[in-house]
């Protein structure tokens, strides 16, 4: 048994058929051979009746007397003995020959039959970490083997766009962890090469050094957060409009700066999750909207029940907007619409990744939209609490 498994699958197929035919035709010659056997006994132990005497006028002589009933049976004779062995003798050249047609059409058959799987093997011999954007050719059988090279396909797809996604988050990381490192080191070779310096000097080199560290500091953080994810830690039923009343009157100060108005419309749904993460994740997307808007745009949070199990929460702004190229990437590590801007922003293009991992620990959905009146809308839809409502 072990060693059909190590067989390819075409001489396994011919060896497990021959198999099946050598046991089906062992047992049908040994049918046969023990039928003919008796028929022959049968056959040899008949009365042979002697032929009678006719006479020149057509009359039977009845004075023939057959042999009594208990005589004794004829003693076989050497032609039947003979015809007996050469029936056995014929009977095993022809089982022989069926099983060993048998195989060879079956190994033929079956080599027919898996050449789009020798094929398909074949292009998967081909297929690397460079070319899996390539899809392999489906065969036009419909069948399993089709199928196979669909579901084949999907995958290299997916693993592509895996690999694309963690090389532009292992560049976007180096280069945003470079940025600050390349500040500090150079600020400090600056500060090397004069002996004095006076305090104004050493408290700039302070500052920076302060800054810097606070913003690779947040980077680390932020990376950390997302790999540690996979605890969602302890849930219970939350009011949505406490975690906006909240959000909102924290980023109060930071709207007025930015000349934009917040407004919430909101009605008594309850959600079930996480309380800090999920107020992280609001807290995120109201904060981009206030950062990326416009002066005397507007911020607004809209939250409703959709059924007896889902809640909806909008959060649109009137600002710069996100282009349809872009949406497709904005929830990836790193990823910035506007490198500049965001960096004047103090984003590193982690914020948006990070609430979209806390939605999707929450089993919710996040997708962005454009606003009807400019700039854009993130939909988030979470799975309601059975608590009671107001």
């Amino acid at each position: 048994m072990f060693m059909l498994k190590k067989m390819p699958i075409r001489l396994r197929l011919t060896v497990m058929t021959v198999a099946l035919l050598t046991i089906c035709c062992v047992g049908l010659t040994l049918i046969l051979n023990i039928s003919a056997d008796r028929m022959a006994t049968r056959i040899s132990a008949s009365l042979v009746l002697p032929a009678q005497e006719v006479g020149e006028d057509g009359s039977v002589d009845e004075s023939f007397q057959p042999p009594a009933i208990g005589m004794a049976p004829t003693t076989p004779s050497a032609d039947s003995e003979q015809a007996r062995v050469d029936f056995k003798m014929d009977s095993i050249m022809y089982m022989l020959l069926v099983v060993i047609l048998g195989g060879f059409l079956t190994y033929y058959i079956a080599g027919k039959a898996l050449k789009p799987l020798d094929t398909l093997n074949g292009q998967v011999k081909n297929i690397n970490v460079h070319n899996l954007s390539e899809t392999l050719s489906v065969p036009p059988t419909k069948d399993e083997i089709a199928e196979l090279t669909v579901t084949f396909n999907e995958m290299t797809d997916k693993l592509d766009h895996v690999f694309m996604m963690q090389g532009r988050f292992s560049a976007n990381a180096a280069h945003e962890l470079r940025t600050p490192l390349a500040v500090l080191q150079t600020k400090v070779d600056v500060f090397k090469k004069k002996t004095d310096h006076t305090k104004e000097e050493y408290d700039a080199l302070i500052h920076v050094i302060e800054k810097q560290t606070h913003r690779l500091r947040g980077l680390v953080g932020n990376l950390l957060d997302m790999t540690n994810m996979d605890d969602i830690g302890e849930q219970s039923s939350i009011y949505v409009k406490d975690i906006f009343e909240d959000i909102i009157s924290e980023l109060s100060h930071i709207a007025k700066d930015n000349q934009v108005t917040l407004s919430l419309d909101c009605d008594h749904s309850v959600i079930f999750g996480n309380t800090d993460l999920l107020y992280r994740a609001f807290y995120n997307l109201v904060e981009n909207g206030i950062k990326y808007n416009i002066e005397g745009g507007t911020v607004e949070v809209i939250v409703n029940r959709l059924g007896k199990e889902q809640v909806s929460i909008q959060i649109k702004d009137t600002g710069i907007g996100i282009a349809k190229e872009n949406k497709k990437n904005i929830f990836e590590p790193f990823y910035c619409v506007d490198k500049s801007r965001s960096r004047q922003k103090g984003g590193a293009g982690l914020g948006l990744s990070i609430v979209d991992s806390i939605i999707k620990k929450h089993h919710g959905t996040l997708t962005v939209t454009d606003n009807e009146n400019g700039g854009t809308c993130f939909n988030v839809i979470l799975k309601g609490s059975e608590k009671k409502q107001f």
